[in-house]
């Protein structure tokens, strides 16, 4: 099996798309297949994109450069051309590779990755609306024109695959659901997770989008539990930092971690470590890689239940999803659900470790797309 893995992006860096290009090749790596990378694309012409984007930020519109039709169109003479010069190929898989593939010109068989569309997004994401209209219209035609060049197209979660199926009308065997693996550099050593005789509680709240993940929610939720039941429970803020100028003793803050730096990488691993729950009212998430992260420590989830994130944390298994991003006593009342019993939070702490094992690992994800890709290579054969 000989595969080019398409990027525009650089899939052998950690800092692209946080990392799921580089983790994703790096699983296939590990299989008997033989892969040709293309990517990255830097070009004159994103740099004037990038140009007309700030100018239009000055009179109040947004732009994504990425998903315009002139960067579709050039994208599609470089890859084609670089595809030309390699024989034999027997598939493209093409991560976040919407615009890359739309124009395209190729007989070789295509799997789109991605953990949504653009379609699906912007009735999500309250930005997106500030879009220019002409920007919109390309973006949905870029979408669309990728799904439908795509021989096989696959998402991570439940989510984004029923919103695809139902809002493109494609056949159930075009789609398939894989979920995506931790981004971690190595797998990490599990030792059940014990809250007997602890005084102590540590909530950790990961992310860069204080906002958009909820800090507001965590920090009334953490106040909430405290007041309420009286227990010392902490939270730790790591990634970004609060629009409030005084904030609780209890109060932790961690700056945003960079992987690629081992003495950092080390620093999140311990985090991770130390923690006793991840807690996140997100108010929109597609996927939520740190999702899985806390799965491989097999730390119990508080959440919303919104985007993907269901298809990571089960409800009253792995953790404890809330329907209202907003609803602080729901979210203190769950964390107090967890932490006041340790039958529930050692069984909700191991299975999140065997969903990790079993499931939410990049291993796990590989078998499975290669296991597609012999599965239409054999019947291209017959």
């Amino acid at each position: 099996m000989k595969v080019a893995f398409l990027s525009a992006y650089d899939p052998l860096s950690t800092s692209s798309w946080s990392g799921t290009p580089y983790y994703m090749l790096k699983a296939l790596s590990k299989r008997n297949i033989s892969i040709e990378i293309l990517g990255p694309v830097n070009s004159y012409m994103i740099y004037m994109l990038k140009v007309y984007k700030l100018i239009l930020r000055c009179f109040g519109k947004e732009y994504d450069y990425s998903h315009s039709k002139l960067l579709s169109r050039y994208y599609g003479r470089i890859f084609g051309r670089k595809l030309k010069k390699i024989d034999g190929l027997d598939f493209i898989i093409a991560p976040a590779g919407s615009s890359q593939i739309a124009f395209l010109k190729t007989t070789i068989p295509i799997i789109y990755l991605s953990d949504t569309t653009y379609d699906q997004l912007k009735s999500y994401y309250p930005n997106l609306n500030k879009k220019t209209i002409i920007n919109d219209e390309d973006a949905s035609l870029i979408e669309r024109k990728a799904i439908e060049k795509a021989t096989v197209v696959s998402f991570p979660s439940k989510w984004a695959m029923d919103f695809c199926r139902n809002y493109y009308r494609l056949d159930f065997d075009k789609l398939v659901e894989i979920p995506w693996g931790a981004n971690l550099f190595d797998d990490i050593h599990f030792a059940n997770k014990n809250i007997i005789q602890k005084n102590s509680y540590t909530c950790l709240f990961l992310g860069v989008d204080w906002e958009r993940k909820g800090g507001k929610t965590a920090l009334k939720a953490i106040e909430y539990v405290r007041q309420l039941y009286g227990i010392d429970v902490r939270l730790k803020i790591c990634g970004c930092t609060p629009n409030q100028k005084i904030l609780p003793t209890w109060v932790e803050l961690i700056d945003k971690v960079d992987k690629n730096n081992v003495d950092e990488y080390q620093k999140f691993i311990d985090v991770l470590s130390n923690a006793d729950i991840l807690l996140l009212p997100t108010i929109a998430e597609c996927y939520g890689m740190v999702f899985c992260e806390a799965a491989a420590f097999g730390l119990p989830v508080v959440a919303t239940d919104t985007g993907g994130v269901s298809s990571i944390v089960i409800n009253e298994r792995t953790g404890i999803l809330i329907k209202d991003p907003l609803d602080y006593k729901h979210f203190g009342n769950a964390i107090h659900k967890i932490i006041s019993s340790v039958e529930t939070y050692q069984n909700y702490s191991q299975n999140a470790r065997i969903r990790y094992n079993n499931i939410l690992h990049w291993d796990n994800w590989a078998k499975k797309i290669i296991e597609i890709m012999y599965e239409h290579k054999n019947r291209r054969i017959k």
